[in-house]
């Protein structure tokens, strides 16, 4: 048996039919651990209307929560051996849960990672068919980062050769869905709760130090809906997630774990930074169409960022929130776990 437990990624308004998609695919009896936090009260009432039709364990909180807070405390509530979790933006296609639990069965994996698109598009796009870590030391400066499988490559083209280009093992998993078992999360004592980036690659490195199996199921399919437009209710908690002290506070995190380097400049100034234009830019089409682009990055942006941070503090004034930070591995284990991502195989 296998509980489902639904985290936020970036976004408020995407629960419901995230929601709506995946008990449309799932058997009545599954258990399903719903955890946001901060959310507007219109969503809120819906959850609650939806819950009435198909229960579900609803935790609500008052504060915003980070996704991997929101991880941890649906997998404490979780009573079954495997625990899917999942982003509040995804859409499920029937046997998708069914395919993940075979191949954990099969394979022995205590981590599974589905066939991920990325979506809406009428053209079936892979956004990541497992992926593989990259260890790089050859400037001095070691340097990890992460690589998915096919990305941007449409299915149809790859379809029929799938399972050669995206070998069954792999060495991470994306959180936008991923199956585990509980007791591997147990033992690792925890999600990071200091990351809200590359929390992917520090759950990678744990599971290989652990010894661990990753895998790769290419029968359940599903779709991370990165191409909705952002509702103007979304970005407060959009730009509490990517805020720029936030990421660099996961980074350094992450670095003192592991005693590594990230391309910090590239995730911070190109990914995160051009990642929140596009979804300010969405959410206000006519202010980024018709304010010059200078005034629109330098001004508009930096003052929503401002309001967005008044927010956050507002909603977590009162709780005290201490992150919880798993055990550091010790050296000799990193070097073995290094070694391993060095000699694996490209691909």
């Amino acid at each position: 048996m296998t509980t489902i437990v639904v985290s936020p990624r970036e976004r408020y308004s995407s629960i419901l039919p995230s929601l709506e998609s995946l008990f449309s695919t799932i058997s009545p009896d599954v258990p399903v651990i719903v955890v946001e936090g901060s959310t507007p009260r219109a969503i809120r009432r819906r959850l609650r209307e939806l819950n009435q039709r198909r229960p579900f364990t609803h935790v609500s909180l008052g504060y915003m929560v980070t996704p991997n807070e929101a991880r941890n405390i649906g997998m404490r509530m979780a009573s079954t051996p495997y625990v899917v979790l999942s982003d509040n933006d995804i859409e499920y296609e029937p046997g998708w849960l069914e395919a993940l639990e075979r191949n954990a069965s099969e394979s022995g994996a205590d981590a599974v990672a589905p066939l991920i698109f990325i979506g809406p598009s009428e053209a079936r796009t892979i956004h990541h068919a497992g992926g593989r870590l990259i260890f790089n030391e050859s400037s001095g400066r070691p340097i990890i980062k992460e690589e998915h499988r096919l990305m941007n490559v449409p299915f149809e083209r790859v379809e029929s050769r799938l399972s050669e280009l995206a070998p069954a093992d792999n060495d991470v998993c994306e959180f936008h869905c991923a199956l585990l078992r509980k007791s591997v999360w147990e033992s690792m004592g925890g999600l990071d709760e200091r990351l809200i980036t590359r929390e992917q690659v520090d759950f990678g490195l744990r599971l290989i130090s652990m010894g661990s199996r990753i895998t790769f199921a290419k029968d359940s399919h599903v779709t991370y809906r990165a191409f909705d437009p952002f509702n103007p209710i979304d970005l407060g908690y959009h730009l509490f997630r990517w805020s720029d002290h936030r990421a660099v506070e996961s980074m350094d995190a992450f670095e003192e774990t592991w005693q590594l380097n990230l391309e910090r400049e590239h995730i911070r100034t190109q990914w995160i930074a051009n990642h929140r234009a596009r979804a300010i830019a969405s959410a206000y089409p006519r202010f980024s169409r018709y304010l010059p682009r200078r005034i629109f990055r330098r001004f508009f942006i930096p003052l929503l960022e401002f309001l967005s941070k008044r927010r956050e503090i507002r909603s977590r004034r009162g709780h005290s929130i201490r992150p919880l930070i798993p055990s550091r591995p010790d050296a000799p284990a990193v070097k073995q776990v290094l070694r391993a991502i060095s000699a694996s195989p490209v691909g």
